[in-house]
């Protein structure tokens, strides 16, 4: 079964999407489209797309959460060097 491993990349990526492209052009200048086989066009391109998204969020840095902590927003009182506070000024 090595092979249908190896085999199926290219059935997904060239055979199932093509045909689903070819289906769904097919049906975009067709009189009166069929809506079974639009379905079936989405079907046969799913797994290439499952396959792409999947590929792109496991990249390195497509984390949803920022890589860098975000920075401490200095408050209106910040610590003296005599260990108490001192009030900022606005203005």
């Amino acid at each position: 079964m090595h092979w249908l491993q190896t085999a199926w990349p290219l059935l997904r990526d060239i055979v199932l999407t093509g045909l689903g492209v070819w289906i769904i052009f097919t049906q975009v200048e067709a009189a009166s489209p069929d809506a079974a086989l639009l379905v079936v066009a989405l079907g046969c391109i799913a797994p290439a797309a499952r396959s792409a998204v999947a590929t792109i969020l496991s990249a390195p840095g497509s984390s949803l959460e920022s890589p860098h902590p975000q920075e401490e927003q200095p408050s209106e009182h910040s610590p003296s060097s005599d260990g108490g506070t001192v009030e900022q000024r606005e203005g």
